[in-house]
């Protein structure tokens, strides 16, 4: 009994108001309940303020369909994303957790008055936009110098808005515009007039609405024309023994098939001797031939082809072989001999011959033609000696010849004497 009495004492608590008969005064509403604005996906709360509830009950219910919600702090629905909260049963709160578009509407709170009181509160459920794949166009192609047009559209609360660009960032032509180019256009319908290749590329159709995450869609423009051939150098020369490579810039869509021919009978292909090489970038490809190791036999007209549906291009290049003088060059080359010196010694053999008398060698020549030398004046002597000596063609020092003692010593005086004059 006690444990019954606990929910009495809680009531209890409560100041309840009479009206002037002495019935209790029914509860009202404490101001409006304010509309939400939520994201798909979230949680949205719709809170009902009501004054002296005293004994009546509050209960949430679709307006829509008239759904029973919640009967005070019970919840009736079986959908377990809705729940009831309340604050000292004044403030009551509906929750609706992981938002779905289909929770989009008003939602009624009512008191169980005798006349039932009730207000409205609305639940507007953003959604982020999404592309309609089933009304926006897919791939274009066209043939330049058509028009063409290219749709977006997509979904989503608000309605989202359409924007155009380029994948590469370069600007979109509108002939039929005083704009001429825009980096980027707004609306659903893309439209291109007189269309050429350099409007060929990706175009993006990105769709917003505040609510994120944007959205895109690539849809590519395809421009059909027939093959343009450039060549950057129609001559080209090279000496023997060089890797020589020849370039021919194409410029077609659809894609073309391309191919090397030597003096128009020839096709080159990859090889030993030839390396061939494509390089493809949008409508554009430039095609290498490289010759290995070129000689005077590879010298010709080289052509470079290309071929699609729409049509047939070529260009031609002349490689010839530059001849380089051949150069002499005569090299000197100076050898210097060293002549070893030869030092040749003169020996003279000297024979001792017996002692001989000692006897002036002008006195023993003039023997019989003067008398005998008196060798006691020097003086007197020196000058006779001197002048028999310049009468016989000796220089005047020869004087130092009157003393000498030997035959040998004569010789070798008179060998000196003659090596003198």
């Amino acid at each position: 009994m006690v444990k019954e009495q606990k929910p009495l004492r809680y009531k209890r608590v409560r100041k309840v108001k009479a009206g002037a008969d002495g019935t209790e005064e029914e509860p009202d509403f404490n101001g409006p309940i304010r509309n939400v604005t939520v994201a798909l996906g979230r949680e949205a709360i719709l809170t009902c303020s009501v004054t002296e509830l005293g004994s009546y009950k509050v209960g949430w219910l679709k307006a829509e369909d008239q759904t029973i919600l919640s009967m005070h702090t019970r919840v009736v629905t079986h959908n377990a994303r809705i729940s009831v909260t309340h604050e000292n049963q004044r403030t009551w709160r509906l929750h609706i957790r992981q938002l779905k578009e289909s929770d989009r509407g008003c939602y009624m709170c009512q008191i169980n008055t005798n006349v039932m009181k009730k207000q409205l509160g609305c639940v507007d459920v953003q959604v982020p936009p999404d592309i309609d794949d089933a009304v926006t166009s897919s791939d274009v192609t066209v043939h330049e110098g058509g028009n063409t047009s290219l749709v977006c559209q997509a979904r989503g609360r608000p309605p989202p808005r359409i924007t155009w660009r380029r994948e590469d960032n370069k600007a979109i032509v509108l002939r039929s515009s005083k704009d001429g180019k825009v980096e980027q256009y707004k609306g659903r319908t893309l439209s291109l007039v007189r269309v050429d290749r350099t409007q060929m590329g990706a175009y993006l159709c990105i769709a917003t609405n505040d609510v994120p995450p944007a959205v895109s869609k690539r849809i590519t423009l395809n421009v059909n024309f027939a093959p343009v051939v450039k060549v950057p150098n129609h001559v080209l020369g090279s000496p023997s023994g060089n890797n020589v490579t020849m370039i021919c810039l194409v410029e077609a869509y659809p894609n073309t098939i391309n191919y090397w021919l030597l003096n128009r009978t020839q096709m080159l292909l990859n090889g030993a001797k030839h390396l061939v090489e494509e390089l493809r970038h949008s409508y554009r490809v430039t095609l290498k031939l490289t010759v290995r190791r070129f000689s005077e036999k590879d010298s010709g007209i080289y052509t470079c082809v290309a071929t699609n549906s729409l049509g047939k291009a070529e260009g031609s290049i002349r490689l010839y072989e530059i001849k380089i003088p051949t150069t002499t060059t005569t090299t000197t080359t100076t050898t210097t001999t060293e002549i070893p010196t030869t030092t040749t010694e003169l020996v003279t053999t000297v024979t001792t011959l017996p002692p001989v008398q000692t006897t002036n060698f002008y006195d023993a020549v003039e023997r019989d033609e003067i008398n005998e030398v008196d060798t006691s004046s020097s003086v007197q002597s020196g000058g006779r000696n001197s002048r028999r000596r310049q009468q016989m063609g000796f220089p005047n020092n020869s004087a130092l010849l009157l003393r000498l003692q030997s035959a040998s010593q004569i010789l070798y005086c008179y060998s000196v004497l003659v090596a003198l004059r």
